[in-house]
């Protein structure tokens, strides 16, 4: 009598258990993530090096804030129309192209500074587009390939990646800073993206149907619970501005990032300048 050696019988027709098979939209999740992770660790991360960056380089306070507000003109201008590409062009190529150039971006940043002060702001404003197209390219994505039952929480699992890629940059950075550097704050964070756009390139597509190795049970599933692949008729702007919950999100939003920002920008500098702990103190207290 021969041994099964550990095999699952599976009734016909049955869908392989969780231990057999990995839905593929959960690798989506998951690098996801990591793409807000990046995102947020290569946006923070300016905000312990320009402390020496300013020293080396004679920067006062006002050239330092007008070097961490660029970004941000770059932010802005793609946030609508990462959206729209990505519901076009599908949200595997957006947010892939957008992580390799803001990484891209991210590890100029030295050579840049170096370069002169427009050149690192051309390199900052560069940066803000390509993080611009994240979260509408992952939201485009994950109504391409998660049920809805699923939606609201994949949204708050790439959510908290925020906080934590935050938290990660202003820890490490200053252990950075001190043993090898400034500049190497931002060659080794943007060295991560590009790792990060390998695997997004091999692992994911831009819809399920697409995909090579997704299993026929969780492909069918997703077909019934999500939007049709291809491009949809959006709202116009005038509709949108039209509806009160719309300028209810947009006010809460304005209000939120007003001050996350802020803190997130010139807390490091404070801590430093305005109480005295320098970054090598702050590096030791977190080893």
């Amino acid at each position: 009598m021969r041994r099964n050696e550990g095999k699952q019988m599976l009734e016909p027709g049955a869908a392989p258990r969780l231990t057999q098979y990995w839905p593929r939209r959960y690798t989506l999740m998951l690098l996801s993530f990591g793409a807000v992770f990046i995102c947020y660790m290569d946006r923070v991360n300016i905000s312990v090096a320009i402390i020496p960056m300013a020293a080396q380089l004679g920067w006062d306070p006002k050239t330092q804030g007008t070097v961490l507000s660029a970004f941000f003109v770059g932010y802005l201008a793609t946030q609508v129309l990462g959206g729209r590409l990505a519901d076009r062009f599908g949200g595997k190529v957006v947010l892939g192209i957008g992580v390799l150039s803001w990484s891209l971006f991210t590890m100029l940043t030295p050579l840049a500074a170096y370069g002169g002060f427009t050149a690192l702001l051309l390199a900052r404003i560069g940066m803000g587009i390509g993080e611009g197209v994240t979260f509408p390219s992952i939201y485009s994505l994950f109504g391409r390939w998660l049920p809805k039952a699923e939606s609201a929480r994949a949204i708050g699992v790439i959510f908290s990646a925020i906080p934590l890629g935050s938290v990660f940059a202003l820890l490490v950075t200053p252990i950075i800073v001190i043993h090898w550097g400034w500049e190497w704050a931002f060659y080794s964070f943007g060295a991560i993206g590009i790792v990060w756009w390998w695997f997004w390139h091999t692992r994911i597509t831009a819809d399920p149907a697409l995909h090579p190795t997704i299993a026929a049970h969780e492909r069918d599933a997703i077909a019934h619970e999500t939007a049709p692949a291809g491009p949809s008729k959006a709202p116009s702007l005038r509709e949108l501005l039209s509806r009160g919950p719309v300028w209810a999100i947009i006010v809460g939003h304005f209000c939120n990032n007003w001050g996350s920002y802020v803190l997130l920008a010139w807390m490091p500098t404070y801590i430093t300048k305005g109480l005295g702990v320098d970054c090598a103190s702050v590096a030791a207290a977190v080893r």
